[in-house]
C-alpha cells in the first residue's frame, strides 16, 4: 500500500459516541489507513455546537482522541486508554464544514506507554487543531482483566484489528510473489 492510499477500516463498537454509526447523537466518525497514519473525515453537526457556528472544544478534544485512539490500537495492535492528552487549538472549527483528522504514533515509550499525535485540518488544509497524548498500552489478557468491556466484545475486537492483520500479510505476500515472478 502506498502512503497516500487510504483503505476504510472495519468498526464494531456501534454504539461509541466517536465512532458507533447507532449511536444518534454521536460523530459516526468512520476510518480509514494508510498503514502509517489513520485518518477519519467528517462534520460536527450542529447540535455539538459551542459559540455561535464554533464546534465546541471539548467536541474537537474528543474528535483529535478518537482517531489517536484508533491510530494505536491499529497501527501497535494492542488495546489502550488515554492517560493525558493536551490539545492546541489554532483556528476556529466550525459546524457544518468537512474536516479531516489525522492520528500517528508519534512516540513509542516502551511496552507499556506510547505517546500519539494527532491534527484536525480544516476544508483549506490549514491546522486548525492538533493534540498530543499519552496512552497506557494493553494486551488483550491485561484488557480483559480490568473488566471493561464483556469478553465477546473483546473477542470482537481482537479480531478486528488480527484480520486487517491477515489482510495486510496476504498483500504484502501476494506483492512479494509478483515481485519474484
Amino acid at each position: 500500500m502506498q502512503p497516500n492510499e487510504w483503505r476504510p477500516m472495519t468498526n464494531i463498537a456501534h454504539e461509541c459516541f466517536g465512532c458507533g454509526q447507532h449511536n444518534h447523537q454521536g460523530l459516526k466518525m468512520r476510518f480509514f489507513t494508510n498503514e502509517q497514519q489513520v485518518r477519519s473525515d467528517l462534520v460536527i453537526p450542529g447540535h455539538l455546537r459551542g459559540w455561535s457556528n464554533l464546534a465546541h472544544g471539548g467536541v474537537i478534544t474528543t474528535v483529535l482522541d478518537e482517531v489517536m485512539g484508533w491510530a494505536g490500537m491499529y497501527l501497535l495492535n494492542q488495546f489502550l486508554l488515554t492517560r493525558d492528552i493536551k490539545v492546541r487549538f489554532k483556528l476556529p472549527v466550525r459546524i457544518g464544514e468537512p474536516v479531516s483528522v489525522y492520528g500517528f504514533i508519534a512516540e513509542q515509550k516502551n511496552d507499556r506507554q506510547v505517546v500519539l499525535a494527532a491534527e484536525l485540518r480544516n476544508a483549506k488544509g490549514q491546522v486548525a487543531a492538533k493534540a498530543e497524548g499519552y496512552f497506557a498500552l494493553f494486551s488483550a489478557e491485561k484488557f480483559a482483566a480490568m473488566n471493561i468491556m464483556p469478553a465477546d466484545e473483546l473477542e470482537r475486537m481482537k479480531g478486528m484489528f488480527s484480520s486487517v492483520q491477515r489482510e495486510q500479510m496476504g498483500v504484502l505476500q501476494a506483492e512479494s510473489e509478483n515481485a519474484g515472478a
